[in-house]
């Protein structure tokens, strides 16, 4: 069983590094990121992409957001 546990925690860590390699392509582009269910949705400029954290500049100052609740990333041209 803890064996179980310990393969399945394995392939999420993997996931996530995935997921920081594609927004890291993004850093400095201007997007909107929505967490759907949770009614948040910001919109500015990527600056950082550390672990599981975006930084994101926006009006009203920077924002930090965790990766594992976005449910959309749009990048405005």
């Amino acid at each position: 069983m803890r064996k179980a546990v310990m393969i399945k925690r394995k392939k999420k860590r993997g996931l996530k590094n995935i997921m920081n390699e594609v927004i890291k392509k993004y850093i400095g582009k201007s997007c909107k990121i929505s967490t759907g269910s949770f009614g948040t949705t910001i919109v500015g400029k990527i600056i950082d992409v550390n672990e599981n954290w975006i930084e994101v500049e926006t009006k009203k100052g920077n924002e930090l957001v965790n990766a594992e609740f976005i449910q959309n990333i749009k990048i405005n041209s």
